[in-house]
């Protein structure tokens, strides 16, 4: 995501053009009861690339599951759901390229998974759990755009279960990979941000990629639907150029003033001060705009409780 200005982005929309990795945009997309087929046609194009027998069914599920222990961190899903043989699915968007983003998305597939037992509960009655994240980054070395990952012996790969099953799309790699082929290949060009006038033409007429293109015309022209967009569009900018800009001020001052303690201690705390105050000036404002609790977590790290403790406080 090559962040834009407040008027870049206002020319984008007039033009026609939504990321269609933000979160809000997503979840219009792939996360309402009467959009369901598209979902559907997603999962199976993520989890079965080439083709077969895929899921047929699914309900939406809760996205929010609270931590096992009291001092768990709780988990915010994109989109979950429960799929007709029982097995759960979760897609999450990333954008922002996180260091711990291996260790984040393994602790979410455990803890969905766990989500199922039920006291004096069967662990055999447990479920499949697949977790599926699109980035808007290069996670991995190497040119492969789809990884998948389960639990196997590491000298034989000789599979312990497939209870559960972590999937990687990482859009970048794919863009300069080729043409479209298959399904797969179809959604990851289309999130990509392909415009429909440099589609190939079987991609085109796909009703599926085509209902997608209806579908984005109609977020536009909403006027609820295009600030809530923007305000998380901002909030998700703001966040990644402040980082960047506490990591370009910290190597510089770093090089300028040495490796002094008290000095480095200083920076450090002004650094998270001002981090601090910027996410809670974004939950302020998205509150105002009534987004849900779980969209605020997503686009600004606070805690539910952090975030419920400035209601009140709100400009």
């Amino acid at each position: 995501m090559v962040p834009l200005t407040d008027r870049q982005l206002e020319e984008e929309l007039d033009r026609g053009r939504v990321y269609r990795l933000n979160d809000r945009f997503f979840k219009f997309l792939f996360g309402r009861e009467d959009r369901k087929h598209l979902f559907l046609d997603l999962v199976n194009a993520l989890v079965f690339p080439e083709g077969g027998v895929g899921f047929t069914d699914f309900e939406y599920t809760n996205c929010e599951r609270s931590p096992s222990r009291e001092d768990g961190k709780e988990c915010y899903l994109d989109i979950v759901a429960n799929m007709a043989d029982g097995s759960q699915v979760e897609v999450e968007v990333q954008v922002k390229n996180r260091r711990d983003y291996p260790q984040r998305s393994a602790y979410y597939l455990s803890t969905l998974h766990a989500s199922q037992m039920n006291a004096g509960g069967s662990y055999l009655d447990l479920k499949r759990t697949i977790s599926i994240h699109i980035l808007a980054f290069n996670l991995f070395l190497g040119e492969r755009f789809r990884r998948e990952f389960c639990l196997c012996d590491k000298e034989t790969g000789e599979t312990l279960c497939d209870d559960l099953t972590l999937v990687y799309l990482e859009i970048p790699k794919f863009v300069k990979h080729r043409a479209p082929r298959n399904r797969l290949e179809y959604w990851l060009l289309y999130l990509a941000g392909m415009e429909a006038k440099r589609m190939p033409d079987p991609m085109i007429r796909d009703p599926m990629i085509g209902e997608a293109l209806n579908l984005e015309a109609l977020f536009l022209q909403s006027r609820e639907e295009r600030q809530r967009y923007i305000v998380s569009y901002k909030a998700l900018r703001d966040a990644m150029t402040s980082e960047e800009t506490i990591r370009r001020t910290a190597r510089a001052e770093g090089l300028a003033e040495g490796r002094a303690e008290g000095r480095a201690k200083g920076r450090a705390e002004g650094r998270a001060e001002g981090r601090a105050e910027g996410r809670a000036d974004t939950a302020r404002r998205m509150l105002a705009l009534n987004f849900s609790l779980d969209q605020i977590v997503q686009a600004t790290g606070l805690t539910p409780a952090e975030i419920e403790a400035l209601r009140d406080t709100r400009p």
